[in-house]
């Protein structure tokens, strides 16, 4: 393995098991990020903060 690092952007698609290898088993409505985390992956999003509350926006006044 090397120790390229890949533009940031990039999309990286790892680990990567073939459908032909025994330990692969497909299921129906897997969550895909249990099954990376599974591999060590964490997500971006996990060490950020929560965004700010949206504004509440009030409707505008008719005047007559």
């Amino acid at each position: 393995m090397t120790h390229w690092t890949p533009p940031p952007g990039t999309k990286i698609t790892q680990p990567w098991i073939n459908a032909d290898d025994p330990r692969y088993k497909w299921t129906t409505g897997a969550d895909v990020q249990e099954t990376w985390r599974k591999q060590g992956w964490v997500p971006p999003s996990a060490n950020l903060p929560p965004p700010p509350p949206e504004k509440v926006i009030e409707p505008l006044r008719r005047v007559r």
